[in-house]
């Protein structure tokens, strides 16, 4: 649990199904809208069949969001919520009133699934249908600021990082408590994605968890995080048993919130197969082959 678990969740509390689904704002509430009955609200329009576009900017004043995003130089955002294809919802959250992709402050696509893990990776023992609610996008930056030697770019980036990582694991985790699904998925395109979100995802393959750990472990020692990234992505990273490039293959990564689900990934089943991978594996970093990487591109991210 980090440190906004507890402040959020007793902040949901607060919070009603008007104020998430009403499409107004709180200001504009008049004494005869609490005597309306908003239950029947069109959940083709809400985005998920929860949020309103009135609701996400209640739940961002209401959680703080808009007051740290004013702290990092973006000073008014604006909502957008398709919903036209019913299976596949999109928020997207802009700085100002332009909508282009140089305002997007957050980018989520997502859609409801059931599945069963077992029969989309092999390598976990998970059997019982699942209801999950399944990431296909989500890109999270501040297009007020510029790349520096101290943050460079990572692969995938058009401009830094938000810096709210816990925040937002912390609200998704709510969100899908409140979705009542048993675990919200993601699929990292980019290995220092997948390492980030580890601190709140789980991988569904106890390989791929070990696999992920192991590297942050041997590596995190020694190089900051760019440095990880690029490595990644220029298969600079090496697996010293086999002397081969450590390839990264997106694979699905999950917060657990049903109980029986949660347990699972703290049991020996799981954890046990994880602990013993840890120790197979050592992984080194090719400076050589990533700085011949960084000789050919035309901008290099920096310096190495």
């Amino acid at each position: 649990m980090n440190r906004f678990d507890r402040k959020y969740k007793k902040l949901a509390r607060s919070i009603s199904p008007l104020d998430l689904t009403s499409n107004f704002s709180q200001e504009d509430l008049s004494w005869d809208d609490f005597f309306t009955d908003r239950s029947n609200t069109n959940s083709s329009s809400l985005f998920l069949g929860k949020y309103s576009e009135d609701g996400i900017k209640f739940v961002m004043e209401r959680f703080g969001l808009d007051r740290q995003a004013r702290h990092l130089g973006i000073r008014h955002l604006a909502v957008g919520v398709d919903t036209r294809d019913p299976y596949r919802h999109r928020l997207t959250i802009y700085n100002g009133r332009h909508r282009d992709r140089d305002h997007i402050v957050m980018d989520f696509v997502a859609r409801y699934q059931h599945l069963v893990p077992k029969d989309i990776d092999a390598d976990i023992e998970y059997t019982h249908q699942l209801k999950v609610l399944m990431i296909e996008w989500l890109q999270l930056q501040n297009p007020t600021a510029v790349f520096t030697h101290r943050r460079p770019a990572l692969p995938g980036q058009l401009y830094p990082g938000l810096g709210l990582g816990d925040q937002l694991m912390a609200l998704f985790t709510l969100m899908g408590r409140h979705l009542q699904v048993d675990g919200i998925i993601n699929v990292p395109e980019h290995f220092h994605t997948g390492l980030i979100f580890s601190r709140r995802f789980v991988f569904l393959s106890p390989h791929v968890q070990a696999l992920v750990q192991q590297i942050g472990q041997d590596l995190w020692k020694k190089y900051r995080l760019g440095v990880i990234a690029w490595a990644s992505a220029t298969e600079s990273i090496i697996n010293i048993e086999t002397g081969q490039p450590q390839i990264w293959e997106p694979r699905r990564q999950i917060i657990p919130i049903q109980s029986q689900l949660r347990q699972y990934f703290k049991s020996n089943d799981y954890i046990g197969i994880a602990q013993n991978l840890e120790e197979d594996k050592v992984f080194s970093l090719d400076e050589e082959k990533l700085r011949e990487a960084f000789s050919k591109m035309e901008q290099p991210p920096f310096q190495f």
